[in-house]
């Protein structure tokens, strides 16, 4: 149990829907079915039932939901209190997705500005931490992910905050496996295929899957892992045998560093990778690199 199902089963209640609760947490309604049944099988309860209208919390999951409101309440206290208010003074602060191209973009532009002293701070989080962090102070920079279909209303929340989006690119989902992965000579994976190996999912962020990952998982069938480190995700895409993750496309060197490859998976589900920054203020030169070494990767990653 983490903090993120909290805010999850808190959102549901809230709702009372999963498809609302999905929609206000920007991520796909299977994900979050999914994460609710992995609570309530680790405390041993129903949390929510179904309704003529949704979903609502049963008397066990009222009780829950009680401790989960509190907990929440006080952590938003203790981060409110000790969060940094101001905008870092000098450096590149950023919070962004976990994806392969913007560390890669950041990276770079450290190494070309590492002749003088600089602050830096790198952090991964979903669409939600960016938008709080750019808010906040904690980044000048953010990269928030969301699905293209959504733009209208984070462009919204956007505006709420006082901030700015820029597009970076549009993209599609695409399953990451190692080069000895049963399927890694297919041109194109057959999405129905795929329920027969084990996904490695992030489990510390939102995770972002296409929208047709309803399928049950056979039984006795190992069908996902959960990863919270960057290093564990390759580890295991080389020494479990066939498990594969969806991501956004990743840069070759990356995937000639870990003997990875990625392939197309047929997927109506579009995204978006938006710079977010705030509205007052110019960039700084760092800044600016940084942003170059963004679109950079983007233009060679860009799919058709």
């Amino acid at each position: 149990m983490d903090l993120q199902q909290l805010r999850y089963a808190v959102t549901v209640a809230e709702t009372g829907s999963i498809t609302a609760a999905a929609k206000k947490l920007y991520m796909g309604q299977p994900n979050l079915s999914r994460s609710i049944r992995e609570l309530e099988v680790e405390l041993g309860i129903t949390l929510f039932e179904r309704t003529a209208r949704g979903v609502a919390p049963t008397q066990s999951g009222e009780g829950f939901l009680g401790y989960a409101r509190s907990i929440l309440a006080q952590m938003d206290s203790l981060e409110a209190m000790f969060r940094p208010r101001r905008e870092p003074d000098s450096g590149l602060f950023v919070t962004a997705p976990r994806a392969s191209y913007v560390a890669r973009a950041y990276a770079r532009c450290l190494r070309e500005h590492g002749h003088a002293p600089i602050s830096a701070r790198y952090r991964e989080a979903p669409a939600s931490g960016v938008i709080s962090d750019v808010a906040s102070g904690a980044a000048r920079l953010g990269v928030a992910r969301w699905q293209a279909e959504h733009a209208a209303a984070l462009d919204s929340l956007l505006r709420e905050n006082a901030l700015s989006g820029e597009t970076l690119w549009d993209f599609s989902m695409v399953v990451v496996m190692h080069e000895s992965h049963p399927l890694a000579a297919l041109p194109e994976i057959p999405y129905r295929i795929l329920g027969d190996y084990p996904e490695l999912v992030h489990g510390d962020l939102t995770p972002v899957m296409p929208p047709e990952s309803t399928q049950l998982p056979q039984a006795g069938h190992l069908s996902y892992v959960a990863v919270f480190d960057r290093g564990a995700q390759f580890d295991l895409l080389r020494d479990l045998p066939g498990s594969y993750m969806w991501v956004s496309p990743v840069p070759f060197a990356v995937l000639a560093q870990h003997g990875l490859v990625q392939k197309p998976c047929r997927s109506g589900t579009r995204y978006r990778d938006v710079l977010v920054r705030r509205r007052s203020g110019a960039l700084s030169a760092m800044e600016t690199d940084f942003l170059s070494e963004l679109r950079r990767e983007t233009a060679a990653l860009a799919q058709p």
